[in-house]
């Protein structure tokens, strides 16, 4: 099992990619705490998991708030003992359709709050914690190049806000063995002969799945990526190689 004895947090974790990296995560032997706003999904993968020999918990909170990352960081470290892993998988491609003209100042400031936002406060209560755990991975999901040239202008601004982080963090936290890596993934799920916002789908003779993007996770996470940090990755198909 290549991620056995960690423990992962898993940020966002309802939705159909983070579903796909906590099954994984827990399937290769991670101890995984599903976090996110809602109860029931999480409930429901938790179940799932211990039904398939994994060891799972959850907690819901809200990532822009102190109270909600606390929590989420705490129940880790309350159930295992520790933290390894942490995994944002955060984001709303909303307002595609608006250029920057049309955009309200709360939608734009949704866009940021959410896409990038949501990262500063897991991150801010998770790294004390890494560095007590001896080092540890952090990763982010942004989106491909592709995806941010097409998207609304606060989303590709919020998704590069994220790649910025990422290579910030992974310079800064070198010397407490703390990896940082930047998923950027799009085309997953994408079924028609081209997606809501332009892309050429499938790439690579299909589509992309949740899958896709959760076993590059679980190599990053791994001790086989440990020579690696700063990766910043697209899981497109290929589409990004078109711009």
């Amino acid at each position: 099992m290549r991620l056995k004895g960690k423990v992962a947090l898993i940020v966002g974790a309802g939705g159909p990619m983070g579903t796909a990296v906590s099954t994984l995560f827990a399937q290769e032997g991670a101890k995984v705490v599903l976090a996110a706003r809602r109860e029931e999904p999480l409930r429901e993968l938790t179940e799932r998991i211990k039904q398939i020999g994994g060891e799972a918990t959850f907690v819901t909170g809200d990532a822009l708030t102190i109270e909600g990352s606390q929590r989420m960081v705490s129940c880790a470290i309350e159930r295992y003992g520790r933290l390894d892993i942490l995994y944002h998988n955060i984001g709303d491609y909303a307002f595609g359709d608006k250029s920057l003209s049309e955009t309200g100042e709360n939608e734009w400031r949704y866009l940021i709050d959410v896409n990038l936002n949501s990262a500063f406060l897991p991150c801010r209560f998770a790294i004390p914690v890494l560095k007590q755990s001896g080092g540890g991975v952090i990763v982010f999901v942004s989106a491909s190049t592709a995806l941010r040239q097409r998207a609304h202008a606060g989303y590709a601004a919020a998704k590069a806000g994220l790649i910025g982080m990422t290579l910030n963090l992974a310079r800064n936290l070198k010397p407490f063995n703390i990896r940082v890596h930047c998923l950027c993934p799009s085309g997953i799920g994408q079924l028609k002969s081209t997606d809501r916002i332009g892309l050429p789908t499938p790439n690579l003779n299909r589509s992309g799945e949740p899958e896709d993007v959760a076993y590059a996770a679980l190599f990053l996470c791994s001790d086989e990526a440990a020579w690696l940090t700063g990766v910043v990755l697209d899981i497109d198909g290929g589409a990004s190689l078109s711009i």
